[in-house]
């Protein structure tokens, strides 16, 4: 949805930060208080959430990998984090993206040599999917109804969370990173790629050492710690080293992201929107730096508050439950307004903390509860608020020049909105279905179903030929 609905929107927007885009399509006081809350609540208070449990990950790799006390992995963090720290200072976004580049590459070659390499320890694929037994299943894609929880979850991530919270219409780091681009069109395939990436390729070496450890270790007090107790039990010396390099790279590229990303929205739309608007370049920048410093002072204190990364997760999910579809709704309909936004967000954090207090509902059955309980909130107060005023609605529309249910908008300007129509939907259903049978394929082939992996790849390349030569083409005005 973001690449094909949203993304050549946001490169027409003309906006430095997701967050700046408020005050281009929201006016007055609320748009004003709705911009300064969320650079504090994503930029701040999410950020140290993604922050904490990242550090409290490598907390975990370092004391097993390196038979060090928590007292000394949290020395060595600390010298990778100032590394990451200055690094980020120096270079800014720039430096972020060709970093994130490099690291990326290095991070996926190290999971997937581990994932070779553990599965061949096993006696390969073969032995490995009977070593599983009945827990075979856990490789389907769609759990068997047998499975009750599994797959009540299944349908609950997919049918609820898939639009409901995160990134549904490209906001935060993903909004930097296509705000970046050169052109609509890399803006497009840019989201695209960035989907087949992080579904259909990132995870899968992953799963399969996940895989492994589920056998070798079954009875672990910290599943957590499976990945690297595998890694210690397969690999030589010589690339042990090699793959605790390969994580300080997804660690730094993860945290060099979140800083930078942070400190835009406490640069822009804190200082030098609420601050001092008539700052000059050199004093933005200053307090950029000032910012990544303030950032990762507070990341580094949030790692002290979790024991879990899986827990911080699921927080961060449950409490951004049913932003996602009003987020994609102020793209497409011309109704919602700045209040929308607030009733959401203010709704969804409270819900998620009343579930998790007064309830004994799971994840991610309490997202769906939280979604269920915010989203009418986000409506009454859409309707009971009044629109946005028409000079801020027609001003927005003339810059992005958004498809949907603008037709009030288009006719003050004597003209008709262009309606969404069908298109960019069959593209986003074949995206979904190519990066799905990617999912498929990549499994298949790393588990040796090789039959099935052949004939997943065809769907997937189909699909997604489909879909990259729709990305190609120019988006509808």
């Amino acid at each position: 949805m973001g690449a094909f609905l949203v993304s050549h929107l946001w490169k027409r927007s003309g906006v430095l930060t997701d967050n700046e885009i408020i005050e281009l399509r929201y006016g007055g006081r609320p748009a004003a208080g709705l911009r300064l809350f969320r650079a504090i609540y994503f930029g701040v208070l999410r950020n140290a959430i993604v922050m904490g449990w990242v550090n409290l990950a490598m907390v975990k790799v370092l004391s097993l990998a390196l038979g060090l006390d928590e007292t000394q992995s949290l020395w060595l963090l600390f010298g990778l984090f100032l590394v990451t720290v200055a690094y980020t200072l120096l270079a800014g976004l720039i430096g972020v993206v060709l970093t994130d580049f490099l690291q990326f590459g290095l991070a996926l070659a190290g999971s997937v040599v581990l994932a070779v390499m553990a599965v061949a320890d096993r006696g390969g694929p073969a032995a490995l999917l009977a070593a599983l037994g009945e827990r075979r299943d856990l490789l389907a894609i769609v759990p068997s109804p047998d499975d009750r929880e599994a797959f009540w979850a299944f349908v609950a991530f997919v049918a609820i969370k898939s639009w409901s919270s995160g990134n549904t219409e490209g906001n935060g780091y993903i909004a930097q990173r296509i705000l970046a681009t050169r052109s609509e069109r890399d803006a497009r395939l840019a989201s695209l790629w960035y989907g087949i990436a992080h579904f259909a390729v990132r995870p899968w070496p992953w799963i399969v050492v996940g895989l492994v450890a589920l056998v070798q270790y079954p009875d672990l007090a910290d599943p957590e710690e499976g990945y690297v107790r595998v890694m210690l039990d397969t690999l030589p010396p010589g690339l042990l080293g090699l793959l605790l390099a390969a994580m300080f790279a997804a660690f730094m590229s993860t945290i060099d992201t979140q800083l930078n990303w942070g400190a835009s929205y406490l640069t822009h739309d804190v200082y030098a929107r609420f601050v001092d608007p008539g700052a000059d370049e050199v004093r933005l920048v200053r307090v950029a730096r000032a910012s990544v410093v303030l950032l990762a002072a507070i990341g580094a204190l949030a790692t002290l508050a979790m024991d879990s990364v899986a827990d911080a997760w699921k927080l961060l999910a449950t409490i951004t439950a049913g932003t996602g579809l009003i987020l994609l709704l102020r793209w497409l309909w011309w109704r919602i307004n700045a209040w929308s936004e607030i009733a959401v967000m203010s709704a969804s954090l409270l819900f998620a903390n009343l579930v998790d207090a007064y309830t004994e509902i799971a994840f991610p059955f309490s997202l769906v509860v939280v979604v269920a309980l915010s989203l009418p909130v986000a409506f009454v107060a859409t309707f009971v608020t009044a629109p946005e005023r028409d000079a801020v609605l027609i001003r927005f529309y003339e810059r992005v020049r958004p498809p949907g249910a603008w037709d009030p908008i288009a006719a003050k300007l004597g003209g008709s909105a262009k309606p969404l129509g069908w298109g960019p939907w069959i593209d986003v259903l074949a995206a979904t279905a190519g990066i799905y049978a990617a999912i498929v394929a990549s499994g298949a082939l790393l588990v040796g179903e090789m039959a099935r992996a052949g004939s997943a790849f065809v769907a997937a390349a189909i699909l997604l030929a489909f879909a990259v030569r729709r990305a190609e083409a120019p988006p509808p005005d």
